[in-house]
């Protein structure tokens, strides 16, 4: 496999990505700045060997971003704290406050489009497999698990608290050297061990459920009215009757496939929506609040807040700026 340097390089650099020059001490660091033409901002990189990397994303394009390259096999946990935007096969709607689960795969082409104007600031968890096909192998030899196939349990935007405590640990560390190596490598470890955990639970809570192949069928016809009907009220037995499941059955059968709530869902993409909206139009709060079904603009503006960390005019100002 490729040196992680030079997987990053070629592919930043086709976003406008312009590598900074290495602070001394900072070896197994490498930040990238987008050019001023393109937009402002950072990607930083921490990577060990060529067995994992940690990156941080802090940047906005002026522009809609293609972004469109070869993958490689290996596993990754992102959360997004602010993004807007689509991965494409299978198709993934990025949006804030939201974890992504990754499966890379050789040779697998990637596209993803991140939308204009809206900051992109994330932290990832990228693990290769000479780490996790390899030294976890090793170290491990009489337990060792392919995390592989606990990552294939999950769904983005899955409602996992342990693991966004954990990137939010790694987003705040700034330790260099020996103790920033020690560091990231435990909550590498760390991550990989929640998301077997999870998976074991997630595994068993499914077990519990025995969703049939019409159950399944079902369910994504729920997500689909959802999607073209989260701005009015959508009474829960209606989706019952979508689904031709009970309520509790609904709830339990959503949270398995989804990752989330049905109330969850709902917000994610009220607040998605809300977002092109503040960026995309000159519309006031209070009509873009109705917009995305709230009756009062009060109710919307909190709820904004608690998402995004941001009231809707100061996120508005901000990717304005």
């Amino acid at each position: 496999m490729k040196h992680i340097e030079e997987l990053y390089q070629p592919v930043l650099e086709d976003c406008g990505f312009i590598r900074k020059q290495q602070t001394e001490g900072a070896d197994n660091f490498i930040c990238y700045e987008l050019r001023a033409d393109k937009g402002r901002g950072d990607y930083r990189i921490y990577y060990y060997q060529d067995m994992f990397a940690i990156s941080s994303k802090d940047f906005l394009f002026y522009q809609d971003c293609f972004l469109e390259c070869r993958e490689i096999d290996f596993l990754s946990v992102e959360y997004f704290f602010s993004v807007s935007g689509e991965e494409f096969h299978p198709y993934n709607q990025l949006s804030p406050n939201n974890l992504r689960i990754h499966i890379g795969e050789e040779h697998k082409l990637f596209q993803a489009i991140y939308h204009q104007n809206i900051p992109v600031r994330s932290i990832e968890i990228s693990i290769m497999p000479e780490f996790y096909a390899q030294y976890l192998r090793e170290r491990f030899p009489r337990e060792y698990i392919n995390p592989g196939e606990s990552f294939r349990h999950f769904q983005s935007g899955a409602d996992f608290p342990e693991m966004l405590t954990l990137l939010k640990q790694i987003e705040y560390y700034r330790g260099t050297g020996l103790a920033a190596n020690m560091f990231y490598e435990g909550k590498v470890l760390e991550a990989i061990a929640l998301i077997i955990e999870k998976a074991r639970s997630i595994q068993k809570n499914r077990n519990t459920i025995s969703l049939t192949v019409i159950d399944s069928e079902s369910l994504i016809n729920v997500v689909s009215y959802i999607d073209n009907h989260y701005a009015f009220h959508i009474p829960l037995e209606r989706l019952c009757r979508i689904s031709f499941m009970g309520r509790t059955k609904l709830k339990t059968a959503f949270k398995s496939l989804m990752g989330c709530t049905i109330s969850e869902y709902i917000l994610q993409k009220k607040i998605g929506q809300a977002q092109h909206l503040l960026i995309g139009t000159d519309l006031s709060i209070a009509e873009i609040a109705k917009a995305v079904g709230y009756k009062r603009a009060n109710s919307f503006t909190k709820q904004f807040k608690k998402i995004t960390g941001l009231l809707p005019r100061e996120y508005r100002g901000m990717t304005k700026s």
